[in-house]
This record gives structure tokens, sequence and C-alpha cells, in this order.
């Protein structure tokens, strides 16, 4: 049986390989090579982010199914025990055009079996590569932020009011890039005078939330979920909610089934009662 605390220390390790790659490439990470399974260009740094963190866990002997933005799924064993997903640079549009200075990330999780509700992580991560934070929650025992040696504890803001200073991410990103008006539809066009911001990478959106820098975060499922999966934990860690538009969270929900095949809009607040007034206001 795979130790939970190894599991933990070899993500760790992993998301800190992810940076050692992303700062050894430079500008060379910058270089189109091919198009995705999601129709979107994959660039050096993507797949090589990404190989970072798998070749940790295979030269670790884990027995993982890794679901991957730019490798799709990856089976390390004949038998895989855990679920992993993984994006090696949530953000690449931002990668592109500041490098080193933009606000982007590697994200990963991992789930304690292959089919699971989204409640069944062990670890969820992700590294800021221009900051050199790593942010990373463990299940039932909270989140952390890791800079400079120094660590503190992930969580989220006290707002539970839905006024104009409520900080609110918007994932404005995925609707430009469909040529789609999806998110304006459900949540820009019902929020308007509201402090609106965005990132243009879930990454950061979440782990703004998740450290009490914002206070909302909307966006859909889209992509496989694989950032939705990360973020599950940061933020149910500490102390913050993600739920469908109705109100449920969805940490019941199984992550290989929902919103696969359709554009759910997803919540994330800093509680339970921010998150009904958002709903509140957009239904």
């Amino acid at each position: 049986m795979t130790d939970i605390k190894k599991l933990v220390e070899i993500s760790i390790q992993a998301l800190e390989n992810a940076y050692k790659i992303h700062e050894e490439l430079g500008d060379k990470g910058l270089k189109s090579v091919q198009k995705n399974e999601h129709g979107d260009t994959s660039l050096v740094g993507d797949i090589e982010a990404e190989k970072a963190v798998i070749d940790i866990f295979k030269n670790a002997s884990i027995p993982l199914r890794i679901i991957s933005e730019e490798h799709g799924q990856v089976d390390l064993s004949d038998n895989p025990k855990f679920l992993a997903v993984l994006d090696g640079l949530d953000g690449t549009s931002v990668y592109q055009k500041a490098r080193g200075k933009g606000r982007y990330g590697t994200m990963f999780d991992i789930f304690s079996n292959i089919n699971p509700n989204y409640s069944d992580y062990i670890f969820s991560g992700v590294m800021e590569h221009s900051s050199k934070i790593l942010y990373y929650a463990v299940k039932s025992k909270g989140g952390v932020l890791i800079k400079n040696n120094k660590s503190m504890s992930l969580t989220c803001s006290s707002t539970d009011k839905l006024d104009s200073s409520t900080k609110i991410y918007v994932d404005q990103f995925f609707d430009g890039k469909r040529k789609i008006t999806f998110i304006f539809d459900n949540f820009i066009s019902k929020l308007d005078g509201y402090n609106l911001l965005r990132q243009d990478s879930s990454a950061i959106h979440y782990v703004d939330l998740s450290n009490g820098k914002a206070d909302l975060v909307l966006e859909c499922t889209r992509k496989g979920n694989l950032e939705i999966g990360v973020a599950f934990g940061l933020v149910n860690e500490a102390g913050g909610v993600i739920v469908t538009k109705d109100g449920v969270s969805i940490e019941n929900k199984k992550f290989l089934v929902l919103g696969q095949n359709k554009f759910i809009p997803i919540i994330s607040a800093s509680n339970m009662k921010l998150a009904h007034e958002l709903i509140k206001k957009i239904n």
C-alpha cells in the first residue's frame, strides 16, 4: 500500500521539478509544438512542465493514472490505484506574453481512487512560477502557502455579502477564446456594477480564492475539468465551497462525469452564504 505521506512528499517534489524545468527552459519554452486534444496550441513549456511531473512519479513507481492537458491519459502501472490530474502551465497566454513575470502555474492533484468524487482528493497543489510560491492542500489537514522556505496557512476570506467591494474573478478568457457568450450570459451580464476581475489563469483565480485575495471565482466545466479537480481540494481545505448554479456542492459529484460533455456554470466562493448570495443575484 502506498503511504499517503509519501504521496504528498512526491507531489511537492513533482511541482518543484516543474518549476526547475520552467527556469531551465527560459525562452525556449515559448516555442509552439502542436495542437493538443482540446484544439489548443501546445508550447514546449506546457509539454515539458507536465513531463517534469510525470517523470517524478514514474521514477517513484507510483501506480497512477494521470489525465493531463498535453499528454492525455498516462498510466504509470498496469493496475493504477490513484487518479491524478495535471495541467503543465495553466495560463499559457500569460506565459507567452510575460514569461517569468506574469501569473500562471502548474496544477496537480491526486485522488484516492481511479473513479473519484471531487471530495476524494488526497493532495491538491499549484506552483506559481514567477513568484516561486507553492500552494498545496492535503485532505483534512488544511492548506499551506510556501515562499522562501516560509509557510502560512491558506484561509478563504470572511466576506459573506455580495456588494461592489466583493472581489470576483470571472473566466472571461473562456468566452473570448471560443467566440461564445456562455460566461457572459450566465454571470457577467447579471453583475453590472460589481467588482469583476480576471487573471487569464484558473490556477491564479483559485490560489487567490484559497488565500483570501479573492472572494468568488466564476467559470464553467470544460476540457476535462482538470483545473476544477485541482481547485476543489485547495478551496475546500481553505474553508471555501465550490457549487453548481443550483447551490449544490460538487463534493459528491463524480470527477469523470460532471460536465464532461457540456458547459455547466461553476461557482467557487469563500463560504456557502456568499455562494447563495451570488446565486440569488444571477438566477
